[in-house]
């Protein structure tokens, strides 16, 4: 017969491991502990967050194959439907090239026009890359960890380093920097919480060579929380 000692022990046993179960998903691999922030209540971005508050954003936009400046527009057409106007301004180029598109799934865009194909393939690769580590919700807090790359065969952690108010070319904000480092260069992008797309990035490859770069310039945003 078991005593009703030892009962109590095991009945205190089995509850603490319960607890332990049920704790660790909540608590383990997820940031806040610096900052004395529980993650739950940290807030979190993911691409296209506060395109409801329609802002326009005019971004510079630089690669080893072209420069130009962008200006993208989100606002809600009579359908409900999130919408994008874009606007190209190439120096090499007089006319200047315009289209509207329906944000798709996933941050997508289809029936893209050939004469704008070219600067949305560059506009794909640079600011709406962020979609690679930011389809879904990632905490913005100090260490969080937003994604994983391979260098050659070494995985390297993708997360927030920095935050704090930040000087930018539109003004400034409080930002959070994701970075990783490739080599001696550190890669870097900026975002702000409430507006739909990072605000700067300087990314480079193996080699050291900048691949691209890109900066918002001119921000337009009067609804938008946290910005006002």
């Amino acid at each position: 017969m078991i005593s009703k000692v030892k009962l109590g022990l095991f009945l205190v046993m089995i509850g603490a491991a319960v607890i332990g179960v049920l704790w660790n998903p909540i608590f383990v691999g997820l940031p806040g502990g610096e900052e004395k922030i529980v993650p739950r209540e940290a807030s979190k971005w993911h691409i296209g967050k506060g395109v409801e508050y329609n802002p326009t954003m005019q971004y510079l936009v630089t690669t080893d194959k072209m420069a130009f400046s962008a200006k993208l527009e989100f606002f809600t057409d009579p359908n409900s439907r999130e919408m994008l106007s874009v606007e190209i301004n190439d120096p090499n180029v007089k006319a200047k090239t315009t289209q509207t598109i329906l944000i798709g799934p996933g941050f997508t865009f289809d029936n893209i026009s050939d004469e704008f194909k070219p600067y949305f393939t560059t506009l794909d690769q640079t600011i709406f890359s962020i979609r690679d580590l930011a389809l879904e919700d990632k905490y913005l807090v100090t260490k969080a960890v937003w994604g994983r790359t391979f260098v050659g065969q070494v995985a390297k952690e993708i997360s927030i380093t920095n935050h704090g108010k930040t000087s930018f070319a539109f003004g400034s904000a409080n930002a959070y920097t994701i970075s990783y480092t490739i080599g001696e260069k550190e890669n870097r992008i900026w975002v702000v919480d409430n507006l739909p797309l990072p605000v700067k990035a300087e990314i480079y490859d193996i080699d050291g060579k900048l691949q691209y770069s890109y900066e918002l310039t001119s921000l337009a945003a009067p609804s938008t929380p946290g910005l006002s």
